[in-house]
């Protein structure tokens, strides 16, 4: 059994919108967020895994924080808006739960991992750029010198593992719809799969946001699409 892992989209500021504002999320009078489907690939490919989207059900840091208590692993999405608060999360969720294992996934580690592992004390390691096969590798028991796109500290130096190829076959993933993210200015790329293969997906995550891809996606794909989520 792999190590049971937490995926963690962490709490964020009171009524922040993450979604309706597009490029420039900020707190307006609606609450609108994007649902984490980002993590969502890795939960599918773990066994006894949860992800935890703390924002739009308003949980606090403090209710994460005894959540971790019941986990051996904890994979933690972080944002640029949200590095303060995020960094220093390891060492309060460390306490209570000693031999928890910490990464930490996203933008600011991707574009600064050096930063992160030299701020946060208490990570294990940070993935660059895409990481679902990289968590699940580490949670599955391969060693950090094994994984493929990962850095981490041993012995007071930071180490760097070469970078994980992009994921070409898509369609060998049933977890594989990225191509549905819009992108507006983030680091991932664009992808493409069958109507089958994202039928896959969506009963294999159970995904209760499942219906809200349908209108982000290009016109070109809603048939597929809509046969998929039919």
């Amino acid at each position: 059994m792999p190590l049971k892992t937490l995926l963690l989209n962490p709490p964020s500021f009171e009524n922040f919108d993450g979604g309706a504002s597009s490029r420039w999320p900020a707190t307006r009078e609606i609450e609108s967020y994007w649902y984490p489907v980002w993590l969502t690939y890795p939960a599918g490919l773990l066994e006894g895994s949860r992800l935890l989207d703390a924002p739009p059900h308003h949980v606090s840091a403090q209710e994460t924080i005894e959540i971790c208590k019941a986990y051996e692993f904890l994979v933690l999405f972080t944002s640029t808006v949200g590095w303060r608060a995020t960094s220093a999360s390891p060492k309060p969720s460390r306490r209570r739960n000693p031999s928890i294992r910490i990464a930490f996934v996203g933008p600011p580690v991707t574009t600064d991992p050096d930063r992160a592992l030299n701020e946060c004390a208490a990570l294990d390691f940070i993935c660059r750029r895409e990481f679902d096969y990289s968590v699940v590798e580490y949670a599955q028991g391969k060693p950090l010198n094994e994984i493929l796109g990962i850095s981490y500290k041993k012995d007071g130096q930071i180490i760097h593992n070469p970078d994980r190829p992009q994921v070409e076959d898509l369609d060998a993933d049933a977890m594989g719809h990225e191509d549905l993210q819009a992108r507006h200015g983030c680091d991932a790329l664009q992808r493409s799969l069958s109507a089958p293969s994202l039928h896959r997906a969506l009963l294999h995550a159970r995904l209760p946001g499942a219906v809200h891809l349908l209108p982000v996606a290009a016109n070109a794909q809603r048939p597929r699409l809509a046969q998929a989520l039919h």
